[in-house]
């Protein structure tokens, strides 16, 4: 079995970019064995923050020897009038290194044409990779890279070894820098500058040696059960958050795990404070009673903290000390800033914010809390939300903001929201007040909990809504990956918080008010249909994205989506356009429906109806004449749009009811179109067919655009 490793050395790499590296290359070498039919039975990566490598093992000798078929000039300019070669077939002989004798004819797209056959033989397998290897480490893409010395090589990190290794022999690949050997490095402090690598596959049990655990899960489940061992000795439960654990495992490469304590009075400070000081910023876990001895939904800190060290056991006292006294300096400045921060009361912040630049030439933040007060009352009243709660509403706009003029959360950006909520609730505001300051920023990313509250959905609706405004006002709209003001995270924010919460809302509604409020509190005498257009196509992707992660169908969601209005409507009707969360309520219903037989026919029929009214505008009756319907089919036809034609022309069908009038109307359609003729010669009965084909089509084109449904 052959194996081959490439291990790159580097400078310490950031923590959270070491797993996507590894991953690219990778993805890198599969891409090379499929695409030269290389078989294997593993590929395993290993991961430091010193290092990334491949192994590749159960690798062939060489590549398979192909033969190659070759397609020259056509025989009629190959040969002469004297059945001679010509200079054509000559050159194509030559070209290839082929006897003209050896050239063969065949028919290609009804004519003869000269194939030769050529052999080609298989690569060794370590030449190939001594040709790719540099082009993989040269092809992994980071957010960001620098250059180090006179090379022109860009990297991560500077690289300061390579391993390229077949089995026993060394694979040579030159970087600019160096040239590849067997010689690895081990823990920069455990083990001693160099060793040799003398077979690739002992390389993870030749590092294990040199104090180095190489594989990330290994590494990560190491820390996970000493963790586990400490828990049991100290009575403890240690909260291991995935994300932190994943960059602590990222920050080592061999994990000793200690506990350490602070002290007690510090646990005075709200919990959030504590947390975010050792996970944020010591990226320390904190260490909780058991569950077991606490009440349930209560979480009580205990007096410690668990770190991970990057070496052993040795010294491991001192080590412990170190980080006790980074973290009380962290937890005394913590403590500082908590309690100065009290000895304001909340209109004193709030003021600070009128010489806080929002966005410039958008005004301060306090007229940004100006327009969500604004805002937040609007969306209230759509909601039907009663005048008490709308008080609350108010409140929460107010004060929603207040703590980022606070010392706490100017050191600690993280514990926005947390610190105005607790020093809402030290002032004695209303419970329901203190959560709204903290929930309002829900929903932060796609799997974030809602707003708890009623009175908390307006502002978290307008927090983010303003936001986006202000933004696409000064042209700050998103393109590609860079997104600095996170304005996709805000508009699917948005779209979460209405169908989450299935909330009846129009953005056409929404946007057009929050437009309007900053265009007049700033006079900025902005093209609001031009604004509005570009932030309603905004939020439908984001829309689109929400529809498509709980699992419907690309052409359902197209359907749903890309209803349209009727261009000989009037504009108030035009903008009876659907609601997001009806929009969901259509998808829901229809995706039991979209395999039936009958929904296929009901959505052909309707569809053919459209075509042919779309087809012919200018000839569409004005008006039935319905003296003029001779056919019983036709006479079926306008019989059967009775509901329609009567019902609200500006209100919505029910998924239900739709779908039961789609089913009543289609047997009707269908024998129409089978047995009458609607291109009459007659004008008359022409434009009679026409219109009763376009009042189907524009029925249902107000619920759904059935041209997207695509059925196998």
């Amino acid at each position: 079995m052959n194996t081959y490793l490439l291990e790159i050395g580097l400078e310490e790499m950031p923590a959270q970019m070491i797993l996507p590296a590894v991953e690219q290359l990778k993805s890198l070498a599969q891409k090379t064995c499929e695409q030269h039919q290389l078989s294997l039975s593993d590929i395993q990566t290993f991961s430091t923050p010193r290092r990334l490598a491949i192994l590749l093992s159960g690798l062939p000798d060489k590549e398979e020897d192909r033969k190659i078929e070759l397609k020259g000039p056509p025989l009629s300019i190959a040969r002469d009038t004297e059945n001679n070669w010509t200079k054509a077939a000559e050159g194509f002989a030559t070209k290839n290194k082929i006897s003209l004798d050896n050239l063969e004819t065949k028919s290609f797209d009804g004519k003869e044409y000269l194939f030769a056959q050529h052999s080609e033989l298989g690569k060794h397998v370590p030449e190939l990779f001594q040709g790719y290897a540099a082009e993989w480490i040269s092809k992994l893409s980071f957010p960001k890279n620098m250059r180090w010395g006179s090379y022109r090589t860009r990297f991560i990190r500077p690289v300061r070894w390579v391993v390229s290794l077949w089995n026993t022999t060394v694979v040579p690949i030159k970087l600019e820098m160096l040239a590849a050997g067997n010689e690895t490095r081990g823990h920069r402090f455990l083990s001693s500058a160099e060793s040799t690598i003398n077979h690739a596959a002992d390389y993870e049990m030749q590092l294990k040696k040199l104090k180095v655990i190489a594989d990330f899960e290994k590494r990560r489940q190491s820390i996970v059960s000493q963790v586990n061992k400490l828990e049991e000795q100290n009575d403890c439960k240690v909260e291991l958050d995935d994300k932190l654990l994943t960059e602590v495992t990222n920050l080592v490469e061999w994990p000793t795990v200690l506990i350490g304590d602070f002290e007690k009075e510090f646990l005075e400070l709200p919990s959030e404070v504590l947390i975010t000081s050792m996970e944020v910023h010591q990226r320390y876990f904190p260490v909780f009673r058991k569950s077991n001895q606490q009440s349930a939904g209560e979480k009580k800190l205990f007096p410690n903290f668990v770190t991970v060290r990057n070496g052993d056991s040795k010294s491991l006292e001192t080590v412990r000390r170190g980080n006790e006294k980074v973290l009380r300096a962290r937890l005394s400045d913590a403590r500082f800033f908590y309690q100065e921060d009290q000895k304001s009361p909340l209109d004193e912040f709030s003021k600070k914010a009128e010489k806080v630049v929002f966005f410039q030439s958008r005004g301060s933040q306090r007229q940004r809390i100006q327009r969500l007060s604004e805002l937040s009352l609007f969306i209230a009243d759509r909601l039907k939300i009663s005048k008490s709660q709308q008080k609350q509403v108010q409140r929460i706009a107010e004060l929603c903001k207040f703590d980022l003029e606070t010392r706490m959360v100017s050191e600690f950006p993280e514990l926005q929201g947390v610190m105005g909520q607790n020093y809402a609730g030290l002032e004695n505001e209303e419970d329901v007040v203190c959560r709204g300051i903290r929930e309002h920023y829900f929903p932060r990313h796609a799997k974030d909990l809602l707003p708890g509250d009623q009175v908390t959905v307006p502002v978290a609706i307008a927090d983010k809504l303003d936001l986006l405004t202000t933004a696409f006002s000064l042209g700050m709209i998103p393109s590609g990956a860079a997104d600095p003001y996170a304005l996709r995270r805000n508009a699917q924010g948005i779209i979460q918080l209405i169908l989450g919460l299935r909330l009846s809302l129009d953005t056409r509604d929404l946007t057009s008010a929050a437009i309007r409020i900053l265009d007049d509190q700033q006079s900025l005498n902005l093209d609001q249909p031009k604004l509005q257009q570009e932030l309603l196509e905004f939020l439908q992707q984001r829309q689109r994205w929400f529809m498509q992660e709980q699992g419907f169908r690309y052409d359902l969601i197209d359907a749903v989506l890309q209803s349209r209005s009727d261009s000989r409507q009037s504009q108030e009707t035009q903008r009876s356009t659907s609601l997001p969360v009806e929009q969901l309520n259509f998808a829901e219903y229809l995706s039991e429906h979209l395999e039936t037989d009958l929904f296929k026919r009901s959505v052909e029929a309707i569809v053919r109806a459209d075509n042919i009214s779309s087809k012919n505008p200018e000839i569409i009756a004005e008006k039935l004449v319905e003296s003029e319907l001779e056919i019983t089919e036709e006479k079926n036809f306008f019989a059967a749009l009775q509901p329609i034609l009567n019902a609200d022309q500006n209100s919505r069908s029910t998924p239900e009811n739709y779908l039961k009038q789609l089913h009543v109307i289609e047997p009707v359609v269908t024998s129409f179109f089978e047995d009458v003729m609607v291109m009459d010669e007659n004008p008359v009965k022409r434009g009679n067919r026409l219109w009763l084909c376009h009042q189907l089509a524009s029925w249902s084109s107000r619920h759904l655009n059935l041209q997207a449904i695509v059925f196998a």
